[in-house]
């Protein structure tokens, strides 16, 4: 059945729930595997329509580094990164285990595009071992641009501009205050797979 009406605000709820579990079981703890130390993460909001994201708590001409992936099989979602350059230096610096690197080069960029690639292995393996539905994952992409043009073109894989929605969620270490913002992307008949699951 296609239903494709916008989840109500007891549905958004529950999904939040939901997400936030699978964050909290791996996904924060992956990433805060790969930093070496604690990590916190706040779900921040449930934007309905992906016409919202221009209203995300960013600085448009920020550069930011963004790492997207995508997951097809029996359910579509896909995840955006977003880490703000100085952050993404501090991540990259720390996984090449050198002291500090003053620019990104293709080493670096592979490196934090690595870091995305096991956040969202976590995130769906936390999925697929809570619902059973099985998700096939993308290799990653990376971009580095402002706010202003990080949804377009570099996510339109897996994008549906009218009917997709996206929950923003901040993690953030304990001690270096290093933030990856993530987008966890999908429309609504996606997200109440996640709700109707038999367990």
């Amino acid at each position: 059945m296609n239903t494709m009406a916008t989840l109500n605000c007891a549905e958004l709820g529950s999904l939040e729930n939901v997400l936030n579990s699978y964050i909290a079981q791996k996904t924060s703890v992956a990433l805060s595997s790969l930093l070496g130390e604690s990590v916190t993460h706040t779900i921040k909001k449930t934007h309905t329509k992906i016409s919202e994201i221009g209203d995300l708590n960013l600085i448009e001409d920020i550069v930011l580094c963004s790492v997207f992936l995508h997951g097809g099989g029996d359910i579509r979602l896909g995840i955006l990164y977003s880490i703000h350059e100085p952050d993404a230096k501090q991540i990259a610096a720390r996984l090449l285990c050198m002291e500090k690197i003053d620019l990104l080069d293709d080493l670096g960029k592979s490196a934090i595009s690595e870091v995305g690639n096991i956040m969202s292995g976590s995130f769906f393996n936390a999925l697929s071992d809570h619902t059973g539905l099985k998700v096939d994952l993308s290799t990653p992409g990376f971009a580095m641009t402002s706010i202003s043009s990080l949804l377009e073109p570099h996510a339109s894989g897996f994008l549906c501009s009218v009917r997709d929605m996206a929950t923003e969620v901040e993690l953030t270490g304990v001690n270096s205050n290093i933030c990856v913002h993530m987008l966890i992307i999908q429309d609504h008949d996606n997200a109440r797979k996640l709700l109707n699951v038999k367990r």
